[in-house]
């Protein structure tokens, strides 16, 4: 499965933020190839050398977010999905409730470098992803059914008395074995481009679900 990780918002956003004033031109452009952003006895550090260090070693990851990110939105608009208020906190509160007080949650933010906002915004892509998915790629009844018979031994209860339980795994096997092909028809439908050939992403496959995935 593509990994997809809510932490990378802010690496997204700070690389991004540097390509995009780094196109910009005029006076009141904060970028400039030769602009310091750190010193070490007499060596200096520039936002150039910092944006190709971060462009070299996570441009394409970067690039890959933003884009599927991008098509997510696009396709919730032209499919009518959303991921309402509600059903965000409802997935976001837990998470809180889990870490005990508001402290150790600010220091659980802290130790993932991201804001609150970011960590919405990416459970919120992440739950907006799998409506897409499984709007697009419905499990069956069939599969249902097949996945318990080969696995009654794992699961107290006939079908009807552990079926949600049995339902999360189904579609849990289902996405991790279709959800690829599915991002790759995302590309093509909606004609993604990327100019930077350095930035093209890379065909291998990845496994590594966001921790604030799970449910």
């Amino acid at each position: 499965m593509k990994k997809f990780n809510v932490s990378i918002l802010a690496t997204s956003a700070l690389v991004l933020s540097l390509a995009v004033v780094g196109c910009s031109s005029g006076k009141e452009s904060a970028f400039s190839a030769n602009n310091p952003v750190a010193k070490i006895g007499d060596v200096t550090i520039t936002q150039e050398q910092m944006y190709d260090k971060l462009k070299k070693d996570a441009g394409k990851r970067v690039m890959a977010d933003i884009i599927t990110l991008e098509l997510y939105k696009q396709e919730g608009a032209a499919q009518g999905v959303t991921v309402t208020d509600q059903e965000l906190d409802a997935r976001v509160n837990p998470i809180k409730e889990k870490m005990g007080s508001p402290e150790r949650f600010q220091q659980y933010l802290d130790d993932k470098q991201m804001t609150e906002q970011e960590l919405r915004e990416g459970v919120r892509a992440v739950m907006l992803r799998d409506k897409l998915f499984e709007k697009a790629n419905p499990i069956t009844e069939e599969q249902i059914k097949e996945y318990y018979d080969k696995n009654q031994d794992k699961f107290e209860g006939t079908l009807e008395e552990v079926r949600p339980q049995v339902v999360e795994k189904v579609k849990d096997r289902h996405k991790r074995k279709n959800i690829d092909k599915w991002i790759d028809d995302l590309y093509k439908k909606h004609n993604v481009q990327i100019m930077d050939k350095d930035l093209e992403r890379e065909k291998e496959v990845e496994e590594e679900e966001t921790t604030t995935s799970s449910k």
